[in-house]
Order: C-alpha cells, then structure tokens, then sequence
C-alpha cells in the first residue's frame, strides 16, 4: 500500500469516528484539522480501492471500539484495523471523551509496531524506512499537536508502559514538592461578597509545565496515592486559609477542599481533619469538604460514621457535581450534608437548554426542602447568573466571577 494510501487510511479512521475532528482554539490543533480536511477530500475508494466501511469488519465491531476508547478517559492506547490488501495496521490512539459538552476527540499515529500479515512477514528494508518518513511527513501537524510540551494529548504524559507507571512519577513528586494550590472564588450574588475559595490541585511538572488535577487523576488506581493527594490539599489549604484570618478580614469567607472516597475510607480521617485544624487554628465551621456523588451510593458503615464525625465536628459537608446521577437524589437525607454544588454540565446548559434548565429548577426546589444549600459551578454568563439567582441559587462560582488563581493572589481578593 502506498503511503499516500495509508494516510488516506489513518485520515479516513480518523473521519469514521464521527465525534468530530479536534476542535479547539489552539493553533496548532487547526494546523491538524486543516490538513486533515484537504486530504479528506480525496476520493477514499479511489485511493484504498474499498468504501469506508471496510476499516473495520462490520459496524458492531467499529462502534465497540469507540465506545470502549471513549470511557477511558484521556489516555493512550492501541486499535488494529484491516487494510485493503489483507495485511492489519496498528494505530496509537490518545483520545479524550469531552474537550468541551459534546465534542469529543480522537487523535491516532501509526504505531512502532509494524503491519501484519497472516500468510506471510514483510522484511523492513530501506523503501519501507523511506515510505514510512514520508508519511511521517505526511502527517506533520498532528505530530506537532501530540509533541508539544503541556498540550492536551501531549505524549509524554502518557508513558508508553501505560498509564499505570504514570504513578510512580507523582509519588516522587510529593516527595520533590512539585504540587501546589490554585484557589477560585465563590460569591454570593445577592451581596456580592467572597463567599469561599475552593482550593483547587496542580503540578509543576518539572517539563511540562503546571497541570491541572483532571491532567493527570485518570493516571492515578492507587487508593494510597489518592489519599496522600488529598491529605496534602488538605494540609496546605488550610496553611494559606490561616493568612486570610486577621483583624481586618472577613471571618465568613470559608476554605473549600475535594475529598475522594479513598480519603475517607483511608484511616481516621476525621481526626487527621481535627489535627490539621487545630494545627492552623481554624474553626470547623470555616471548612467544607466537597464529596463526590458516587459517595451517595456507598453503603459502607465506616464512610457513613466519618461523614458523621465530621458533621458534628461543625465541618460543612457537601456533594459536588451534583446532578450527574439523579438516581441519587432518594439518599440525600441519609447523610448530614450542608449542601449540594450543581454540575458544571447542568449549569452550562442554563439559557438554552430547556432540559437543563428543568433539571436545575428541580435539584434546586429538591434541595429547599430537604434544608440544603445549593451552589452553582461553572458560571460563565450574566445570564446563567440571573437564571440561578431568580431560583434563588445565589452562590456561584465559575469565570464570570473570577478564575482559579494563585494563594497569595487569592489573599489579596479575601476582604
């Protein structure tokens, strides 16, 4: 197969999986999307000699493969398809289900692992050698997406071992202090006073710059790991939440930290949180631990007894992302929680999606009578902010009211 021919191919799979091609601002990402169009627009049967369809043995088994390559979340992997002339192909795939609501992506490269053939082995010479850097050529935009330091897809992020000893770099940069804190606000609309900062997790990696938590958490299985992770969120946020005390500042403006469920089943975790706010003088009252939804599925007596400890410590409790599971509204009383924070997802569809906006309405009267407060994430536009506001959600957090910054900057915006 020629290379003009493979690329068609790799293009084409490209097309086949139809959330789309990359779709982002980045310039380098419209490089790749524009060369990716203009080779598109060549006749794919004239060029492999077989319709589309034949990229993969039938459509169950195309939609298989996507489906299995979108729930992994940002990660890279391998798929195998068969080529015209009988001989499979290997294609690297970094693939992120969601760049934003809707839009999602994959982006693949041929593989080091070479073509195979059932019936026979080809000897690599050197026109294979040269056929292939032409089409490495061929395919230089999306090269440079995938290498540049700190993108979206960037590969070195993903090891090629696989994501799993991605883990072992992030002990080692506890151990180095690489990690640190970036705080956003959350306001209360009618006063339009600082409610909280929600401490939010990065990494300065020493290559790639600093990263967000969602960069590199689908990287992280070991429950050990996740709860060192957030013991250290923890310590260090309620470190820079003891600055904002004085005489001067507002004593209202609460410390938001996310805890995983491997926290609160990893040891004493009521009493690590009673230490760390007596080691930074902190009222319980100043604290809000954000839980993730799937906690509202657990039945485990142990996690149920730490959520109670800590309710009767006077730390707030709260169910983040609330809305992505409506199965888990019946269970909200079984729990001593202070609030729920709506989903980003919900929020964005405020002003346009009438479903959205149902849900909202609803999760918001829910929440008034089982006594919850509720906070919306992800505010974006004055309009989203009056919507929640006339439903009486007056605690926002998101762009409009200000993006994650660093904790001595955060210092500045507490009153």
């Amino acid at each position: 197969m020629s290379e003009g021919a493979e690329a068609g191919v790799y293009l084409a799979l490209l097309e086949l999986i139809d959330e789309g091609l990359i779709i982002t601002g980045d310039e380098l990402i419209l490089d790749a999307n524009s060369a990716a169009c203009k080779l598109l627009e060549r006749d794919y049967r004239q060029i492999a000699g077989r319709p589309l369809a034949t990229l993969f043995p039938n459509e169950e088994r195309f939609l298989d493969v996507r489906a299995r390559l979108l729930i992994q979340g940002e990660r890279r992997s391998q798929v195998g398809f068969a080529l015209p002339d009988g001989r499979t192909r290997e294609l690297k795939v970094l693939c992120a289900p969601r760049l934003r609501p809707g839009v999602h992506a994959l982006v693949l490269s041929p593989s080091s692992t070479r073509s195979r053939s059932a019936s026979r082995s080809e000897p690599a010479g050197s026109s294979e050698s040269a056929a292939h850097a032409r089409f490495a050529a061929h395919l230089d935009p999306g090269r440079r997406v995938l290498s540049r330091p700190g993108s979206l897809f960037d590969a070195a992020i993903w090891p090629d071992a696989g994501t799993s000893s991605f883990e072992p770099r992030l002990w080692q940069a506890l151990d180095q202090d690489e990690f640190l804190l970036n705080f956003q606000p959350l306001v209360d609309t009618r006063s339009k006073r600082l409610r909280a900062g929600e401490a939010l997790l990065r990494w300065q990696h020493p290559t790639l710059g600093q990263l967000p938590f969602g960069r590199f958490k689908a990287a992280i299985h070991d429950p050990q790991l996740i709860a060192r992770l957030g013991d250290w969120a923890l310590n260090s946020a309620c470190r820079s939440a003891r600055t904002w005390q004085g005489p001067n500042t507002d004593q209202r403006v609460k410390l938001t930290v996310n805890v995983a469920t491997e926290q609160l089943l990893h040891g004493d975790f009521a009493e690590c949180v009673r230490l760390v706010l007596e080691d930074n003088d902190l009222p319980p009252g100043r604290l809000e631990l954000d839980l993730d939804e799937k906690v509202l599925e657990s039945d485990s007596p142990g996690l149920l007894a730490t959520l109670k400890a800590l309710s009767a410590m006077g730390v707030r409790l709260a169910i983040d992302d609330f809305g992505r599971g409506l199965s888990s509204i019946p269970r909200l009383r079984r729990y001593p929680l202070n609030a729920i924070k709506l989903a980003p997802g919900l929020v964005r569809g405020v002003g346009h999606d009438e479903d959205s906006e149902a849900v909202v309405e609803a999760i918001v009267g829910l929440a008034a009578t089982l006594g919850l407060e509720v906070f919306a994430r992800g505010v974006e536009t004055p309009a989203q902010r009056d919507f929640l506001s006339a439903l009486d959600c007056h605690l926002q957090q998101g762009p409009l009211f200000g993006q994650p910054m660093t904790a001595h900057e955060f210092s500045r915006f507490v009153p």
